[in-house]
């Protein structure tokens, strides 16, 4: 559940339906370690730390160099008590039918059926044929809620 203050929301696909939903730990920087903030909405992708699988922001790779990689949807993140308690996210799967609600998006004119991508957990518009697609504009409230829907 989002926080009151977030206008990030699942729309379809989470908690019923086809939604592949999985928790994760949250990778550790600093020193003392603490872990990186992963609000809802935020875009991540697996790593390894030590020998633990934790998650971090997502930037796309080039994929004219390398494969595309497996990008996670923070539904519950680090800014909910709970996130913030055991040091973990609830991750949904986009490309499931996951339809999303986001006020963390960049910059741009955000056209229904325009390609998106996404840069340190960001929804971005895609602007190269090397960033991995992943997912489509559905509608651009930018303008009424200052927010954004993707379909994924």
């Amino acid at each position: 559940m989002a926080i009151l203050n977030s206008k990030f929301d699942i729309l379809r696909g989470y908690p019923n339906g086809s939604a592949s939903v999985w928790t994760f730990d949250i990778k550790q920087i600093g020193s003392p370690l603490a872990p990186v903030s992963l609000p809802g909405g935020t875009l991540v992708t697996q790593e390894l730390q030590g020998t633990l699988t934790v998650v971090n922001k997502a930037t796309t790779p080039d994929i004219s160099a390398v494969n595309p990689l497996e990008v996670w949807l923070v539904v519950e993140g680090n800014d909910d008590y709970s996130g913030e308690f055991t040091k973990k996210v609830a991750c949904a799967k986009p490309g499931t039918g996951l339809i999303w609600e986001t006020d963390d998006f960049g910059a741009g004119t955000w056209t229904p059926g325009k390609a998106v991508t996404y840069s340190a957990g960001q929804v971005v518009l895609r602007t190269a044929l090397t960033q991995q697609v992943l997912g489509y504009v559905l509608e651009d409230r930018s303008a009424t809620k200052g927010t954004v829907v993707i379909s994924a």
